[in-house]
């Protein structure tokens, strides 16, 4: 006992990054960090980020904001929750409610929002008039993950416009493995619609929105140099994740490290399209709330008892068993170090989640979205072949 809880504790203290990887290691991540910008506020900001939750610290007000700005998304990619969510679940977040959250977290001086969680937030027509909003508000970063399909040239300019500090492309693998798995999208056409942002941005002699692209790393260990020629002067950083739980349901086999600390209790507020603040971003299903935007302020929400209750139970190291969204979570789960060979960029040591299996198999992808859960654009383009 006394061993697993040593080990627990260095894993737990000494690490900052549990799954994420930079190609080109920490020389890129020091080049994106500048870029950023705000080095100062950024540097306070991260320390608030890494540092606090290992020490159990809790900030007055978290620094950061995650705001769904849809829930809905036009594909049915087969390793995302949102293509097995309820409809009841699904939509797309009001003006006035964003507002709401943006007036306030601007007011109680948070550093970053990313305006994205299950959803497409390029499915909220007002998505560009957000990021506006909130980087008029005083917001420092503003920024969101899209899958890029619906990233057309003049949203493309809008969001450059805007003051978008950075966006995050979702592209598993390249060529066949990415069209099987980011169906109907062409893994060409996502290409050229993220470099087509990068040139109108370097046409207009900015730096922001920077930009960045991240695979799973079963869809890219098999051929990870193609990977990186295809994005290599698009993106301004290549990210690599090890996989996720991705079945959505819970299994006895799981590793959990039963002492970890997740670090997003003492960091970040959740907030879905409706106003609810989940537990956390692993929350998909609506399992535990921690309050509401439409009748609480963040503030009461962050030092409520929802809030509280959440980091009770990793102070007791509880958490399995009092909370149960963190079995559909992987950052609790034991892994082990693996390592993927970039000619040119060398070798990278990387961490996977020891019990999670591979999206990309050696038989190629192997979870399949369901025939009923398909959307037409997907059926047809199967009509095709």
């Amino acid at each position: 006992m006394i061993t697993t809880r040593l080990k627990s504790f260095f894993h737990n203290y000494f690490r900052l990054e549990q799954d994420y990887f930079t190609v080109g290691g920490w020389k890129k991540d020091l080049i994106y960090f500048m870029k950023q910008g705000n080095i100062y506020a950024h540097l306070i900001d991260r320390i608030k980020f890494r540092i606090y939750p290992k020490f159990l610290l809790l900030p007055d007000f978290p620094s950061h904001i995650d705001i769904e700005t849809a829930s809905a998304c036009q594909m049915r990619c087969p390793m995302c929750y949102t293509t097995y969510m309820s409809d009841d679940l699904k939509g797309v977040m009001k003006w006035d409610l964003f507002t709401k959250i943006i007036d306030e977290a601007a007011q109680r001086n948070v550093y970053s929002v990313k305006l994205s969680w299950r959803g497409e937030p390029l499915l909220n027509k007002k998505i560009c008039e957000m990021v506006k909003y909130a980087k008029d508000k005083g917001i420092k970063e503003v920024a969101f993950l899209t899958n890029a399909e619906l990233l057309t040239q003049s949203i493309a300019e809008k969001l450059v416009d805007a003051g978008l500090d950075w966006l995050s492309i979702s592209a598993d693998g390249v060529g066949k493995v990415y069209n099987e798995i980011r169906s109907p999208a062409i893994f060409e056409e996502t290409v050229e619609r993220v470099r087509y942002m990068r040139n109108y941005r370097d046409k207009k002699g900015l730096t922001k929105p920077l930009l960045r692209v991240q695979s799973i790393l079963s869809a890219v260990e098999k051929d990870p140099e193609t990977f990186y020629k295809s994005w290599d002067g698009v993106v301004d950083r290549i990210n690599i994740i090890a996989d996720h739980i991705r079945d959505f349901k819970h299994r006895d086999d799981q590793e959990y490290d039963q002492y970890y600390i997740c670090p997003k209790p003492w960091t970040r507020i959740n907030v879905a399209y409706d106003g609810r603040v989940h537990q956390c971003g692993a929350d998909y299903s609506a399992l535990s709330f921690v309050g509401d935007c439409n009748t609480q302020s963040l503030y009461e929400i962050w030092h409520g008892e929802g809030n509280t209750k959440v980091r009770d139970a990793f102070r007791r190291h509880t958490y399995l068993k009092d909370l149960p969204a963190c079995k559909d979570c992987s950052y609790g789960l034991m892994q082990e170090k693996q390592t993927v060979n970039i000619p040119g960029q060398g070798e990278m040591v990387v961490q996977r989640y020891k019990s999670v299996p591979k999206v990309v198999g050696e038989e190629g992808v192997r979870l399949h979205t369901p025939i009923d859960k398909l959307t037409p654009r997907q059926i047809h383009r199967l009509e095709k072949k």
